[in-house]
């Protein structure tokens, strides 16, 4: 299967999708996996009950810094659950092409971030909390 994956041609409108074949894009995506999973981990322990040597007089000290290391832990998840999403939208022949709508995603927005999933109208619709009309949902 993996074979197959690397000699596909990444489908664009223009099929430049970073000059490079499905394989690249798999690449590139699996080594931002591998830098985010990197991230999780060294990030010590994962449960707030695991760290060594809290003292309840401590404990008032580290509560910001802990939401803070949770929150940015939970981005980490987030990110990396985008990442696979985008490697399964590779697999299935869907990448590069707006969840949403359908529409292609300009080659820029997808360099500027290569899990993107939707196109920068439906983008746009989402942070303003509007339907998609395009979807044919609303």
């Amino acid at each position: 299967m993996q074979n197959a994956l690397f000699s596909l041609s990444a489908q664009t409108s223009d099929s430049t999708l970073f000059m490079g074949s499905g394989g690249e894009i798999w690449n590139w995506l699996q080594n931002l996996k591998e830098e985010v999973s990197y991230d999780l981990l060294s990030k010590g322990y994962l449960c707030q009950d695991e760290t060594p040597g809290l003292r309840e007089s401590e404990e008032s000290k580290t509560t910001d810094s802990w939401d803070i290391e949770w929150r940015h832990r939970a981005q980490l998840e987030a990110r990396l659950r985008d990442i696979v999403s985008a490697q399964d939208r590779l697999l299935d022949g869907t990448y590069g092409k707006c969840v949403e709508c359908g529409e292609q995603i300009p080659d820029g927005r997808l360099r500027a971030d290569p899990v993107a999933d939707l196109c920068l109208r439906c983008q746009e619709l989402v942070e303003t909390d509007e339907p998609c009309k395009s979807s044919g949902l609303f």
